[in-house]
């Protein structure tokens, strides 16, 4: 039997102020996490690349100005198993130095744990397959935005207060959205979301402040306790109560459900 040996990647620190990593793959089995390793001489992404076919190399483009880029390029003449299974790239992120992150990815499933990078801006465009996205520990600076470009997808989001997100937005298809708005809420948010035909669900705790405003559905609309209708919107009882900061909610469905829950 052949044995194959995994890629290694490892990208240093760009010489750079600000810095962006964009991850571009199709079809792929995809793990981002935090690394252990720490302090600016550590590097910024390491990680490894398995390709059963042997027909997609992994590839690390330096795009300038504090960009990289980890993709994969195709060689067919390079195929040896084309039915062996989708590559596999485990890729772990340097906590030290803020950064945006830039995802792009085809038919993949796809696991991330953001929990404690320091994450200025988080951009997610998925075609299909299964994603799911974690905010275990709060993101120690401010995230500009989040944005989510996603296809026929099963989204899972959780812990989205963690991110410590200014502004984040949703456009979808037919698809399942799950989102969590648990966590650490510091700084206002505002969140608006429009799903195509589509299950749209979240989850919000009962002590963060946040107000849910429904756009146009054409569906069902699932209600839970602990929701109170005022101003054409459904706040929490902490945003009754006036406490701050306060999550600010707009959620539209063209077609499907949308669930609102207090948990």
């Amino acid at each position: 039997m052949e044995t194959r040996e995994l890629t290694k990647i490892e990208v240093p620190y760009p010489d750079a102020g600000k810095l962006e990593l964009k991850i571009s793959v199709g079809a792929c089995r995809l793990r981002v996490k935090p690394s252990e390793s720490a302090g600016a001489t550590a590097a910024w992404i390491t990680g490894t690349y398995d390709d059963p076919s042997g027909g997609l190399a992994s590839k690390i483009m330096d795009k300038g100005y504090g960009s990289v880029k980890i993709t994969q390029q195709s060689s067919l003449s390079a195929f040896k198993t084309p039915f062996s299974g989708a590559p596999r790239m485990e890729l772990e992120l340097n906590r030290t130095k803020p950064f945006a992150l830039n995802v792009e990815t085809g038919a993949s499933d796809s696991v991330f744990d953001l929990g404690a990078l320091p994450l200025t801006r988080l951009v997610i465009k998925k075609g299909a397959g299964k994603c799911e996205v974690d905010f275990p520990a709060p993101n120690p600076v401010e995230m500009e935005e989040i944005d989510i470009d996603a296809g026929a997808v099963t989204l899972t989001m959780r812990n989205l207060a963690n991110a410590n997100f200014v502004k984040m937005t949703m456009d979808g298809g037919a698809a399942t959205y799950n989102f969590d708005f648990s966590g650490e809420l510091r700084r206002d948010a505002s969140v608006k979301m429009n799903a195509g035909v589509s299950t749209l669900k979240m989850r919000i705790p009962a002590a963060t402040a946040a107000k849910i405003t429904p756009g146009s559905v054409l569906g069902s609309l699932d209600i839970g306790d602990g929701l109170t209708k005022k101003e054409g919107a459904f706040w929490t009882e902490a945003a009754v109560a006036g406490n701050s900061p306060v999550l600010s909610i707009s959620a539209s469905v063209a077609l499907g459900a949308l669930s609102l829950h207090v948990i």
